[in-house]
């Protein structure tokens, strides 16, 4: 499945060009479709079957997920509300598509949705954007999974929810975090008692802060990228981190 970020900033279904005629969006598409919404737990979709449809989520979270052969369980994304997921290349569903919290979503026939994207100058490039952008996601979880360890992976997933809750010029300073440790155990790659770990390091550190149940202050922004790339930085006073202090003096 894939995620239309290319589209999820979108504020409205049309978007106001320079001769104010509107211009259709890949959203636009979805807003006379009946709102349906799903409990936490529920499943959408499953993993192998016909991919019929397409999906706008408009509150809450999906979590995708594929069970191996050996019985364990890895959760290849998440979609979050103003993205679209099922689509692909496959005519199948390729994870189950679970709610994390509850799950407010709209659904458009795939072949309603291709035919509109296919017959539009318009939609072309905005789905064209899309695909560019979701193989340049797939390429960095990519490279989260195979070169970054444990503590560089959970700060990788906190920027980006800083980025989804504002945007690349303003990440936001205040996160929900609504998936539970063990989504995130295996979206990252890690085991729970690592994640768990993690992120009670980074709370002692002062690097974020817990203001309610799901709910997280970022509070050195600077040093939680810093420590998302592994750099060897300063903290967002001017000091190095403390566990590079100590390690330094020895």
């Amino acid at each position: 499945m894939l995620v239309a970020n290319a589209v999820s900033r979108q504020p409205s279904r049309f978007a106001v060009i320079a001769n104010d005629r509107p211009q259709p969006s890949l959203l636009g598409l979805f807003s006379q479709q009946p709102l349906e919404t799903f409990e936490r737990g529920a499943t959408i979709c499953r993993e192998g079957d016909p991919a019929t449809h397409v999906f706008k989520i408009v509150s809450g979270i999906l979590r995708v997920v594929k069970v191996l052969g050996d019985g364990s369980r890895v959760i290849t994304g998440f979609f979050y509300p103003g993205e679209i997921f099922g689509i692909s290349a496959s005519e199948y569903y390729l994870g189950d598509a679970e709610a994390v919290c509850e799950v407010k979503l709209r659904r458009l026939g795939r072949n309603r949705f291709r035919q509109a994207v296919d017959g539009s100058e318009a939609l072309r490039p905005q789905f064209v954007d899309w695909l560019c952008r979701e193989m340049a996601s797939a390429q960095a979880r990519t490279v989260l999974l195979a070169r970054k360890n444990a503590e560089e992976r959970v700060c990788d997933l906190l920027l980006a929810l800083t980025r989804r809750a504002g945007n690349e010029a303003e990440p936001a300073h205040v996160i929900e975090i609504p998936m539970s440790r063990v989504d995130m155990a295996d979206y990252l790659g890690l085991t729970i008692e690592t994640v768990s770990r993690t992120m009670t390091s980074l709370i002692n550190r002062g690097v974020i802060r817990a203001i309610a149940r799901y709910r997280f202050a970022i509070c050195q922004p600077a040093l939680l990228r810093s420590l998302a790339e592994g750099i060897d930085a300063y903290d967002d006073r001017g000091r190095a981190p403390l566990d590079r202090r100590v390690g330094r003096s020895h």
